[in-house]
C-alpha cells in the first residue's frame, strides 16, 4: 500500500517515538521509503499513482500513458508524467523507477484528462488523444512528411490500427494550443501516416 508520511505517522501514533520507529522500520526492510515523504509496504505496490505524490498537480502522460492505451507494445521504464507550472524538468528517481515531470503550456494542462486505478490506488491520466500531443509537443523542429513518418512508425513505434481509432475530433481541438511545429506537421500528413 502507497502511504504518505502524515499516515505512516498515525499508524505509528502508538510508538513513543514514531519517527525512529519509521527509520527502524526503513532499515529492516518493512517500509520502503519511494521519496521524501512517500513510502510503500512493498516492491510490488502500484507504480503509476506515486507520480501523483511525488509532484501535485499532475498527470501521467507521454510515452507512459501511450503504453497504458496500448499506442505502443513496448514495455516503458520511466513514469513520465506533465507538471502544473513547472519552470524546468523535475526528475526523482526511486526504488520504484525514474519519474519524470515535465512543463506543458498551462492552458492545456487540465483537458482531456481521465481518472485512472491501479491496484486500488487512483491517479490522473492523460487520454490517448492528450499522450500522443503532449508527446510530439516535446519532439521539436518536424517539418516533414519523412520526418514526422520516422518519428511515428520508428522512433515511437506507434501501433497505427490504434492510431486510426483515436477521437480526431478532440485531437484537432486540441492541437492549436500547443503552438507545435512537430503536432502542425503531424496533423498536416495524418491520413497518409495511417495508410
Amino acid at each position: 500500500m502507497l502511504k504518505t508520511y502524515e499516515y505512516v505517522m498515525y499508524e505509528l501514533r502508538s510508538y513513543a517515538s514514531p519517527k525512529a520507529k519509521l527509520t527502524q522500520m526503513i532499515k529492516k526492510g518493512e517500509i520502503i521509503r519511494i521519496a521524501r515523504g512517500v513510502y510503500a509496504d512493498s516492491p510490488s505496490d502500484p507504480r503509476l499513482p506515486v507520480a501523483a505524490m511525488l509532484c501535485w498537480p499532475s498527470y501521467v502522460s507521454f510515452e507512459t500513458a501511450l503504453a497504458w492505451h496500448g499506442m505502443i507494445g513496448e514495455r516503458v521504464f520511466a513514469v513520465k508524467s506533465v507538471g502544473y507550472n513547472l519552470k524546468k524538468e523535475k526528475l526523482f528517481d526511486t526504488p520504484f523507477g525514474r519519474y519524470s515531470f515535465h512543463y506543458l503550456p498551462e492552458e492545456i494542462f487540465s483537458s482531456a484528462l481521465m481518472p485512472a486505478e491501479e491496484q486500488g490506488h487512483g491517479f490522473r491520466l492523460a487520454t490517448a488523444e492528450k499522450a500522443l500531443l503532449d508527446t510530439l509537443y516535446k519532439i521539436r523542429g518536424i517539418r516533414t512528411r519523412e520526418a514526422i513518418t520516422a518519428l511515428v512508425v520508428e522512433d515511437l513505434r506507434l501501433d497505427l490500427d490504434r492510431l486510426s481509432s483515436l477521437d480526431w475530433e478532440a485531437i484537432e481541438l486540441l492541437a492549436p494550443y500547443y503552438h507545435s511545429t512537430t503536432i502542425k506537421t503531424f496533423m498536416r500528413y495524418r491520413d497518409q501516416l495511417m495508410r
